[in-house]
């Protein structure tokens, strides 16, 4: 059936644009949601749940640590069910009935152990975002588009990382938890009723079989299936024969040594962010004696960048993947260690560090777009090599959960890694591994095949 048969609404729901943009909505939603909690998440475990004060610090990192330990779970259960069910939505959809069971647990806790099954339960549901929502990007657009496509993802995932936790502060402040909540409960309104209009392209593509198989073609069909031909038949077979001998992707991606280039980008992109969170602002607050407020306005030279992110994925469909991610390593690695140079508080010193920061910032975009759109065509290549050796469904969706799996690993071991290295020896030489440990990860670019 000709899209233009289709009807108007059906027309728009199996867009590229609305899919594109509903998978957008989702990841800003999913980012959002973890930022609106990250700031009042220890004094609503203090006065809801009734934590002693010298017990905040335990449970505020185990409720982040068991969110990380969801993520890592269901990025690898995700991606396997979405490429071996019919379609992606309904996965999809799953994942989003878990995040807003999380949400209320949460809403509804006030013993600690609810708490730490919410924060457990909405990393479960964030995997679902990044491995079945970036597969099914990856189904809907073109393969020449698909870096661009990332770039607009890595705009979402950023805009919901600031938006986060300036909303959930400020709300906070004013209004409460429940108000937090209520807010969080409004962006979930809008996921849940684009994730429910999305229209696979597969879909509509198997309701055109149903209606081409009518009465009407019956009486041909049956002239064909009388005397099939010799080439369908061994092609039959043959295609049979692939799907029987199907591997087990997760073992076949990881020994790519492409595919494995790819995870550890995102590994050591995600150690790189998640040490800058727990270290800039303490960092700040004893150097120049930063107020909280002070410390959140050094993250904006970091997160602003990342709006030019649709503008790095068509860099990377004109220069290469590689080019663009091996350049944001280069001036990454550079920054990092320059950073180190920030050691008082005169105009000169503070200039010198929002200078540092926002080539920080610009660097991370320009690596977050090119391995999201990497991994899609490993894949790809992967499955040229021998068509079939993934089933029907491919493996995108478990691609990209390994990717997510990786990603959490990266943010639950840079925190401990750079918290480490600043107390044991000096903020100097965290920036300084983390330096070297960047600017290691260009060799290892370009050593890939």
């Amino acid at each position: 059936m000709a899209s233009e048969e289709l009807p108007w609404h059906v027309r728009v729901r199996t867009s590229k644009r609305f899919i594109v943009g509903s998978v957008i909505i989702a990841v800003f939603t999913d980012t959002a949601l973890y930022g609106l909690l990250t700031p009042v998440l220890p004094t609503v475990i203090h006065q809801r749940c009734a934590v002693a004060e010298q017990q905040i610090q335990f449970f505020t990192s185990l409720a982040v640590g068991m969110m990380g330990a969801g993520n890592m779970i269901g990025a690898c259960l995700f991606g396997y069910l979405a490429d071996h069910t019919r379609n992606r939505r309904n996965p999809f959809l799953l994942g989003l009935s878990i995040f807003i069971a999380a949400t209320a647990t949460i809403w509804a806790a006030h013993h600690i152990a609810l708490m730490v099954i919410g924060r457990f339960s909405q990393g479960l549901a964030s995997a679902a975002v990044w491995s079945v929502g970036l597969a099914l990007l990856v189904d809907t657009v073109e393969s020449e588009h698909v870096p661009s496509a990332m770039g607009w993802v890595n705009l979402g995932f950023c805009s919901g990382t600031v938006v986060g936790p300036m909303v959930g502060g400020f709300v906070y402040s004013y209004a409460g938890f429940d108000a937090v909540m209520g807010a969080a409960v409004g962006l979930l309104g809008v996921d849940v009723v684009l994730r429910i209009l999305i229209i696979e392209k597969s879909d509509v593509d198997a309701t055109s079989k149903l209606k081409d198989d009518s009465p009407d073609n019956e009486r041909t069909n049956l002239l064909h299936q009388s005397r099939p031909d010799n080439h369908e038949v061994e092609y039959e077979d043959s295609n049979d024969s692939r799907q029987s001998e199907s591997e087990f992707a997760y073992k076949t991606l990881l020994s790519s040594r492409k595919f494995l280039t790819s995870l550890g980008c995102a590994l050591v992109q995600a150690m790189t962010m998640g040490a800058f969170e727990v270290t800039l602002p303490l960092h700040l607050q004893k150097v120049s004696d930063y107020a909280p407020s002070q410390t959140a306005l050094a993250f904006v030279p970091l997160m602003v960048p990342a709006f030019f992110a649709p503008l790095v994925g068509t860099a990377c469909e004109h220069l290469g993947n590689r080019i663009v991610a091996w350049t944001g390593y280069a001036v990454l690695g550079t920054m990092l260690v320059l950073l180190r140079l920030h050691t008082g508080d005169s105009t000169i010193q503070q200039v010198g560090l929002f200078v540092d920061l926002a080539f920080i910032g610009t660097a991370m975009t320009m690596i977050m777009t090119p391995v999201l759109a990497d991994i899609s065509v490993v894949v790809d290549a992967l499955e040229e090599e021998r068509p079939g050796r993934f089933g029907p469904r491919g493996a995108q969706a478990q691609g990209y959960g390994l990717f997510e799996l990786f990603y959490s690993g990266g943010t639950l071991v840079g925190p401990l890694l750079a918290g480490w290295l600043r107390n044991d020896f000096s903020w100097g030489a965290m920036t300084l591994v983390l330096g070297l440990l960047n600017l290691s990860t260009t060799a290892l670019i370009l050593s890939g095949p």
